[in-house]
C-alpha cells in the first residue's frame, strides 16, 4: 500500500508540472507586460485563444483585472475590478442560477472581445456543464449543458 501511495503521489506531481509551469509563466508575463505591482489571482483560460488572466493592483494601487493573450501578440486588456463582477459576486450569481451544484473550476477569461467568468461543474446527472457569466455586467452570456 505504501508503494502504491508513493507511485500515485509521483504521478500526480508529474501531471501538475505543466500547469504549474504555465502558471509561473503567466505570473511573469502579467508582471512584465501589464505592470502589476501585486498579483492576487492568476487564471489560465483556454478557448479559441489562450489567455493568462490576473487580478491584482496596478502601479497606482488600483484593483484591476488583466487579460493577456498567451501568444503575446496583443496588448494586455486592463479593466478596473470595480467596473466588473468579482469572483465572490460571480459565485453568488452562480448559486442563484445553478443552486448547490459543486463548481469544478472557475476561471476568468476572454471569449472574443467579451471578458467572462467560466464555471465548470457537473449537474445532478453527473454530466459536465459550462456556464459563462459576463465580467462587465454579470449577465449569463452562454450555457453549454449536459456534455
Amino acid at each position: 500500500m505504501f508503494l502504491i501511495a508513493i507511485i500515485v503521489s509521483i504521478l500526480y506531481n508529474n501531471a501538475q508540472k505543466p500547469y504549474e509551469k504555465a502558471k509561473e509563466t503567466a505570473l511573469t508575463q502579467l508582471q512584465e507586460k501589464a505592470a502589476l505591482s501585486q498579483i492576487d489571482d492568476v487564471y489560465l483560460y483556454n478557448s479559441t485563444t489562450a489567455y493568462y488572466t490576473g487580478t491584482g493592483q496596478d502601479e497606482s494601487g488600483q484593483d484591476v483585472a488583466v487579460w493577456l493573450a498567451q501568444d503575446g501578440k496583443s496588448e494586455p486588456i486592463v479593466r478596473p475590478l470595480g467596473d466588473g463582477v468579482t469572483e465572490k459576486e460571480a459565485r453568488a450569481l452562480f448559486k442563484e442560477e445553478a443552486g448547490n451544484a459543486d463548481i469544478l473550476s472557475l476561471t476568468l477569461g476572454m471569449e472574443g472581445k467579451t471578458p467572462v467568468w467560466l464555471f465548470t461543474f457537473k449537474n445532478d446527472n453527473g454530466r459536465l456543464n459550462y456556464y459563462y457569466l459576463t465580467f462587465s455586467d454579470g449577465t449569463w452570456w452562454k450555457k453549454v449543458e449536459n456534455i
